[in-house]
């Protein structure tokens, strides 16, 4: 998809007309009209995958490119490359799939129209920043509602479900924190960058802007590496529940096993058919064997609870 407009300029004129260009899995055709339509080469979904610094951020004459190639998308919860160029006159956005704080930038410029493309590259950085925070607390959410049911959940089989469906919700979860940890660090190098070396055609307030948003991204690490440590030790509960679940039931097969020794030696050798057997002639023979059977399976219950198996 390939889409072009005019920005809306600040009331007061002081922002020359610019362009955004917004590529979403773009052809190769749509790369070359799209380049000849802003006067600079655009880098392929290649050129924004490379995962090396010089690759990610770099000065290609008056433009500067700022790429992401590993990006998380929310709406489809896949990793893709995002690629930003910002030159003077135009700012141009390399997507894989949608992305939902872009579209915010876009509907709140008709209200707040932007100074030239360094301003909407800021908005939309900005945008992002606090997209990824209200996902980590959104996670961080359920992360807490799953440690509260980790550790009050009742024992059963239908408990022990929960806990297997959920193992695979953390893993889940898991995958998704390390999907921020890569956006998170990208970004963080890419603005790290812009802060040392900020063009003087971004203005004099971008600075400020920019300084903003790296201590946001620092402190969104921070909290998202605390995310990934509580997210390994539910990891670990989760696994550990199940497995004291799984020992109870062998626990009780165990004493099971155990308990049904005696009283099986004492039924084989009373089911023995030899002639000379005393205890066929006993009167009360059958009673005291019942007695004694029931009485080998008491008894070895009884030591267990003394010594608290059981």
């Amino acid at each position: 998809m390939f889409q072009c407009r005019t920005l809306a300029t600040a009331a007061d004129g002081t922002a020359p007309p610019s362009l955004w260009v917004d590529l979403c899995q773009p052809t190769p055709e749509e790369l070359q009209q799209a380049s000849r339509q802003v006067g600079f080469r655009i880098p392929d979904r290649a050129g924004i995958s490379e995962i090396e610094f010089s690759s990610r951020v770099r000065v290609e004459g008056d433009a500067l490119v700022l790429n992401l190639p590993r990006f998380q998308y929310e709406t489809e919860h896949v990793v893709g490359p995002l690629g930003f160029v910002v030159a003077p006159h135009a700012l141009v956005v390399q997507r894989e799939h949608r992305v939902d704080a872009l579209e915010g930038v876009e509907n709140e410029l008709g209200k707040h129209p932007c100074n030239g493309s360094a301003d909407l590259f800021l908005r939309m950085i900005e945008h992002i920043v606090d997209r990824l925070a209200d996902l980590l607390e959104s996670l961080e959410s359920t992360m807490s509602e799953f440690s509260r049911q980790a550790f009050n959940h009742p024992k059963g089989k239908r408990a022990t479900r929960r806990l297997e469906q959920m193992l695979h919700e953390v893993g889940m979860m898991g995958r998704r924190i390390g999907a921020l940890h890569n956006t998170l660090h990208g970004m963080l190098r890419m603005m790290n960058y812009l802060d040392e070396a900020t063009p003087a055609w971004f203005g004099a307030d971008a600075p400020k802007r920019i300084k903003l948003v790296v201590k946001d991204l620092a402190s969104l690490s921070e909290f998202e590496q605390q995310l990934g440590d509580r997210n390994e030790f539910l990891l670990d509960s989760v696994l550990g529940l199940i497995n004291m679940d799984q020992n109870e039931v062998m626990k009780v097969m165990a004493v099971a096993s155990v308990v049904g020794i005696p009283p099986t030696v004492l039924v084989g050798v009373w089911g023995m058919n030899f002639a000379s057997m005393p205890e066929l002639h006993w009167h009360y023979g059958y009673a005291i064997a019942l007695a004694a059977v029931g009485l080998s399976i008491v008894v070895p219950l009884l030591w267990f609870k003394r010594r608290g198996w059981i």
